[in-house]
C-alpha cells in the first residue's frame, strides 16, 4: 500500500469536514460536546445471545423487505463472472467492482445525513460516551467527510488499495464503538444511514452483526486490490 496517496485522502477528509462546517446552517462548535441524554425509557437489556438473536431477526426482516435490490445486485455480479469466464484477472477485477460499486455507494449514502446535520451527528455521537469531550465535535465533523472521501475514492480513484483501506479502519472503528455502547448497554441508536439511529436494541445489534461480517469482503478488496479505476479490466 502507498502511504502518499492514504494520506492525501485523510487530509483531503479533515478539509472537507472543515469546509463543511463553514458553510452547513446546521454547524457546531469546533470542540466541546453536546449532552448525554439518559438512556431511552423501555430500552431492552441484552445479553449477547439474545443480541445475536434480535439482530439475526432484523437482518431477515430487511431481505425480506428488499427482495428486488437483493436480487438486482446479485444477479449483476453473476453476470459480469460469466461474461469474463474466460480471463481470470478480468474476472477478479469484476469482482472488485462490484465491491468498490457497493461500499462506495453505501459510505455515501451512510455520509449524507450525518455530513448534511453536523449538529445532529454530533449529539449522536455523545452518546456512545467514549470519546473525551472536547472531541466530540470535532469528530462529527471529520468522520462523516471521511465516509464521503472513501465512497468517492471507491467510485471514482485508481487506489483501490488505499481506500479499501480506510474503508476496512472505518469499519473497525464503527465495530468497537457499537460492541463497546452494547457491552455497556447505553441504549444507543447506531445511527449509521439515519442520525435518528435505530427504534429498537435488535437494529442496533444488526448494525454491529453487518459490520463484523462486511469485514471478510472488505478484507478480501484490500488484499486483491490494484492500482486501477473501476471501469478498467
Amino acid at each position: 500500500m502507498r502511504w502518499k496517496p492514504f494520506a492525501a485522502l485523510v487530509a483531503f477528509s479533515l478539509l472537507l469536514g472543515a469546509a463543511n462546517n463553514f458553510v452547513n446552517p446546521n454547524r457546531v462548535p469546533w470542540q466541546g460536546s453536546p449532552e448525554v441524554l439518559p438512556k431511552p425509557e423501555g430500552w431492552p437489556t441484552m445479553s449477547i445471545a439474545d443480541g445475536a438473536k434480535a439482530g439475526a431477526e432484523h437482518a431477515w426482516d430487511l431481505l425480506r423487505k428488499n427482495p428486488t435490490w437483493i436480487a438486482g445486485a446479485l444477479i449483476l455480479l453473476v453476470a459480469g463472472y460469466a461474461f469474463f469466464h474466460s480471463r481470470p484477472a478480468s474476472r477478479r477485477r469484476w469482482i472488485l467492482t462490484w465491491l468498490r460499486a457497493l461500499f462506495g455507494l453505501m459510505f455515501l449514502a451512510a455520509a449524507w445525513p450525518k455530513f448534511s446535520d453536523p449538529d445532529g451527528f454530533a449529539m449522536m455521537v455523545a452518546q456512545y460516551q467514549m470519546l473525551p469531550a472536547f472531541s466530540v465535535h470535532a469528530f462529527s465533523l471529520w468522520l462523516p467527510a471521511l465516509e464521503v472521501t472513501a465512497g468517492l475514492a471507491l467510485l471514482l480513484s485508481p487506489w483501490e488499495k488505499e481506500a479499501s483501506a480506510l474503508v476496512g479502519l472505518m469499519m473497525l472503528m464503527f465495530i468497537t464503538a457499537l460492541a463497546q455502547a452494547l457491552l455497556r448497554d447505553l441504549g444507543i441508536a447506531c445511527g449509521c444511514f439515519d442520525i435518528k439511529g435505530a427504534t429498537d436494541a435488535g437494529e442496533s445489534w444488526f448494525a454491529l452483526l453487518r459490520d463484523i461480517v462486511l469485514l471478510v469482503p472488505i478484507a478480501w478488496m484490500w488484499r486483491r486490490a490494484e492500482t486501477r479505476f473501476i471501469w478498467k479490466f
